[in-house]
């Protein structure tokens, strides 16, 4: 028998695949933005390629060139032999301003390419003695020097001899760290030209990919007012900018202001850690103290304040100040989650964003260690592809919860309308109840005032012992009508017995109670039984439906005439209550049966109860007839014999 496999495992089947389809797209752009190339090592400033094959492959020029510090050099300087050998240690670098120098020994009538990023912060490039690039303007004056970073290619000719000579000049007033040569590859023109299409291509879908994500995040975030969408928005921001090729070549101007975008780029290397700090947060914000995360939050603005204001050679002390206070926070966070789960056992989701996050503090870390040795890392970082595969995960784990707050959200609005219809049964429960009170409590305070009027005029009457009577009799079945609801508050089932009724008997106790309940309007009360049969039923609750269409007609009648027959029809005894009062409007006809329905100002449930009541008893209550002249409603109570 085969397994099926759970419904968890469907509902992650999609993004999963959408997870793996993003990462394999990514490493075929990745796979041509390479990173490792095969080493070609100069020896005294002069780098032997007459054996290489520059067709098969890319290569690396190691940075062991002729270096001059605090010189500006120019060719025909290194005629003179005595300058080209005073030469300096390259791994001694002078930040200032200073002078490189490489030659390649090549095939003759050879075409190559040289790619790298200019030197910090602003170059001048020479080939064999020719000017070729002027990135911003070197010169020994700070004050006429123009900062300029771009990434560049130099197209190479060997010539007959097979010699290029290639001359860097750089000065450097921005940083400390300036001035050396960055990663440089060499090949065919063909091959670098693919090299640059992968580069872009690579900066272009990862970086560009990411600043997508911010804004679907940042309006995610908006809509739904939810935290982990806000930092993920952030993260994707930060990260996205941390690719210098793509920041530098596609998003600024080609005119731009370097000390402005030096501060900008060592402001976003220092908000990495930061918007880490604040993704853990997001998602653990029930593990951490509010006002540890206020503290935090005015560090952040204060440090990112101040990469604006302090000179641009304390950018990167300031970048590390940032990098130490978040990685004890960023601890802090990680170590009371994990205390957490003393309490609380962790679920899936937990796990996963949990994993994710230390996997990109990993990626940070190592990217952390590597920057300022490795220059690709310098330019490209390593934690886009990272910060890809984390905000997937984590968005697929956020959505996931939302997902669940939406059903748990959904669950208990059915149980807050559950409780809302409970709520209204239970009112017109009351309603029911005050019902049935409000009808012998009429009747004991009509006998009540009888008595009064007749202590008033004179002596007691004779029919004052029957009054009493009625008085007792009414105050027994509300004071059994109490006992009812009590029993079903306190949860007591009690059934409604049937047994023989006889007709004669119910119009007696019906006449008792509500000749003067009529009397009142001035309306006479007659009773008619025209059937020889008894009913089966429940003497209480038939009475009820009597004193509720007697009431009710009475209500609608003045001085005029209630009468009450019954008569033999097969099976059942029919009655009918009619009066000679108003008559019912007919546009109210078709609702006269429902509860809550009233054309004054009564509860409008008595003739549902009587409704309810007919049907108990297997009858039917229905309206005979209805106009000016009065109205008459009847109804069916199976005969005894029937049964």
């Amino acid at each position: 028998m085969k397994k099926k496999l759970p419904e968890c495992a469907w509902r992650y089947l999609p993004p999963a695949v959408v997870l793996l389809l993003i990462v394999a797209f990514y490493m075929f752009c990745t796979g041509r933005a390479r990173t490792e190339f095969p080493v070609l090592r100069p020896a005294d400033g002069v780098l032997d390629a007459r054996s290489v094959d520059f067709d098969a492959d890319i290569y690396h020029i190691l940075n062991q060139w002729d270096y001059y510090p605090g010189r500006l050099l120019m060719p025909e300087d290194f005629n003179d032999p005595v300058t080209a050998s005073d030469k300096s240690d390259p791994l001694r670098i002078n930040t200032v301003l200073g002078t490189w120098r490489l030659r390649i020994l090549a095939q003759p009538d050879t075409y190559l390419s040289l790619c790298s990023f200019s030197i910090d912060y602003c170059t001048r490039v020479f080939v064999n003695g020719m000017e070729v690039r002027n990135i911003g303007f070197v010169s020994d004056d700070p004050a006429q020097a123009t900062p300029m970073v771009r990434y560049t290619t130099l197209p190479l000719y060997t010539g007959e001899d097979g010699m290029v000579e290639i001359i860097y000049q750089y000065a450097n007033y921005v940083n400390n760290q300036g001035g050396f040569i960055q990663n440089t590859q060499i090949s065919t023109p063909e091959n670098i030209d693919e090299y640059q299409r992968g580069l872009t291509l690579n900066a272009l879908v990862v970086s560009g990919g990411l600043i997508m994500l911010f804004f679907y995040f940042l309006l995610c975030a908006a809509f739904q007012k939810n935290r982990e969408y806000a930092a993920l928005a952030l993260c994707c921001l930060v990260v996205a900018l941390r690719n210098q090729f793509f920041f530098a070549e596609h998003l600024l101007p080609s005119a731009y202001d370097l000390c402005l975008e030096y501060r900008f780029v060592v402001l976003d290397v220092s908000w990495i850690p930061m918007s880490t700090s604040f993704l853990l947060t997001a998602f653990y914000h029930q593990t951490c103290n509010k006002k540890a995360i206020w503290v935090f939050t005015g560090l952040c603005l204060i440090l990112s304040s101040l990469h604006f204001l302090v000179d641009t050679h304390d950018l990167v002390l300031l970048c590390h100040v940032c990098y130490w206070i978040c990685a004890p926070y960023a601890l802090l966070l990680l170590l009371r989650y994990l205390f957490s789960f003393r309490k609380q056992k962790p679920v899936v989701l937990d796990v996963i964003t949990l994993i994710t996050l230390l996997f990109f503090v990993f990626m940070l870390i190592r990217e952390g260690i590597a920057t300022g040795s490795n220059s690709s890392v310098n330019h490209f970082g390593i934690t886009p592809l990272a910060m890809l595969v984390c905000i997937l995960l984590l968005a697929i784990v956020n959505n996931e919860k939302i997902s669940r707050q939406a059903v748990q959200l959904q669950e208990e609005q059915q149980r807050n309308e559950m409780l809302s219809r409970i709520n209204a049964t239970n009112k017109n429960f009351l309603r029911t109840v005050a019902h049935e009170l409000k009808t012998p409590l009429t009747v004991i305070s009509g006998y009540a005032q009888l008595i009064g009027l007749q202590m008033e005029c004179g002596p007691i009457s004779e029919e004052t012992p029957e009054y009493l009577k009625t008085i007792q009799s009414e105050s027994d079945r509300l004071a059994q009508i109490v006992t009812q609801l009590m029993d079903y508050t306190y949860g007591k089932s009690r059934e409604t017995k049937m047994a023989s009724v006889d007709i004669a008997e119910l119009f007696h106790s019906a006449a008792a109670i509500l000749t003067p309940v009529c009397e009142k309007r001035k309306n006479t009360l007659i009773f008619h039984n025209g059937s020889a049969s008894k009913i089966h039923g429940n003497e209480e609750l038939l009475l009820q439906v009597l004193i509720n269409l007697i009431v009710n007609a009475s209500r609608h009648t003045e001085a005029g005439q209630i009468t009450v027959d019954a008569a033999d029809t097969e099976g059942f005894v029919l009655i009918t209550v009619s009066d000679t009062g108003k008559g019912i409007p007919p546009d109210a006809v078709p609702h006269i049966f429902e509860k809550g329905y009233s054309t004054d100002d009564s509860r409008g449930l008595g003739l549902a109860i009587c409704m309810d009541t007919v049907k108990l008893h297997g009858g039917t209550l229905e309206l005979a007839a209805t106009s000016p002249k009065g109205t008459a409603f009847r109804f069916t109570v199976p005969k005894e014999e029937t049964l």
